[in-house]
């Protein structure tokens, strides 16, 4: 499964480019780049949509989805 970082690479997509194409922050993709920030359901289908990939393809998406069904706190 891969990475935020290496499906956006795949699509050949800045950070910038993902975040203006999903319309969410640049400091937000380069939180979750870098594991400072677990996105928010909102964010991860943003960025699934505009990476054209299933939420649970990516690693830090599936990863912040089953917290959430362990109900753990999810951050921003």
């Amino acid at each position: 499964m891969p990475t935020l970082k290496e499906a956006r690479a795949a699509r050949l997509l800045t950070v910038r480019g993902l975040a203006e194409r999903a319309g969410v922050a640049f400091s937000t993709v380069h939180l979750i780049e870098t594991g400072r920030s677990v996105p928010r359901f909102g964010v991860i289908e943003k960025l699934s949509l505009a990476l054209g990939v299933e939420p649970a393809e990516v690693e830090e998406f599936a990863a912040a989805i089953e917290a959430a069904g362990q109900g753990k706190a999810v951050a921003a």
